[in-house]
């Protein structure tokens, strides 16, 4: 007679792992960061406060494995494009800005409310300015963004670097901003006709923030 094989402490810890960190993403996403405990992440995840504890340590160590899961892979692509417009003779606004946010949208339009839930964990992660928190987020956020710099500077050789290095910020911020609005994709339709709608959204969200980055600079650095 043969019955279900019993779950080793091993699978069990793997599971109490991932449930803490969708709890976490998903309470951050709605209440920030300073509204979510490592107490309501256990309630939420259905564990106790030692297994968060054993895996974790506190929140940060929490968000810090969001990241890594998340954030990691995502930058490592950003950094792989980045690093090809830097070999070229010539480049565009267009192409820098894709190489940011076509990565991030497509998390966005393949993982549904997984992804969803990660943008708007990192758009509030980005506006909530937790001191401890934005070291951690910057470490993964901020990887590219020298490569960045340099390349619109290349880009747009006509604008004060100390303007492109400001405007970097509400690019940034516009764009998790949009992505993380939940009816961003609300009107779109189902199948393939809908992922097409979607893309076309994001086509005109980097046609606004090129706009934003090369608009003329009237003040003076």
């Amino acid at each position: 007679m043969t019955g279900t094989k019993p779950k080793t402490s091993k699978t069990v810890k793997g599971e109490a792992r991932e449930l803490i960190l969708r709890a976490a993403q998903e309470l951050i996403a709605i209440h920030g960061v300073d509204g979510v405990s490592t107490r309501s992440i256990n309630q939420a995840a259905g564990v106790s406060a030692s297994i968060l504890h054993y895996h974790f340590g506190n929140l940060e160590g929490v968000v810090e494995a969001l990241l890594q899961q998340h954030m990691q892979p995502l930058m490592e692509e950003r950094k792989k494009i980045l690093l090809q417009l830097q070999q070229q003779p010539d480049v565009t606004v267009r192409a820098i800005v894709d190489a940011i946010v076509v990565p991030l949208a497509r998390k966005l339009i393949e993982e549904g409310k997984t992804g969803l839930n990660y943008v708007r964990l990192l758009a509030r992660l980005y506006s909530d300015h937790n001191p401890v928190l934005s070291r951690v987020s910057n470490q993964y956020v901020g990887q590219n963004r020298g490569i960045v710099f340099q390349l619109l500077c290349r880009a747009l050789p006509h604008l004060p670097p100390d303007a492109l290095e400001w405007r970097i910020f509400p690019m940034a911020h516009g764009l998790l901003q949009t992505l993380a609005d939940p009816d961003l994709f609300a009107t779109c339709a189902e199948g393939r006709e809908g992922e097409r709608q979607k893309w076309d959204r994001i086509e005109n969200l980097v046609d606004f923030l090129c706009g934003g980055l090369a608009a003329p600079c009237n003040i003076k650095f």
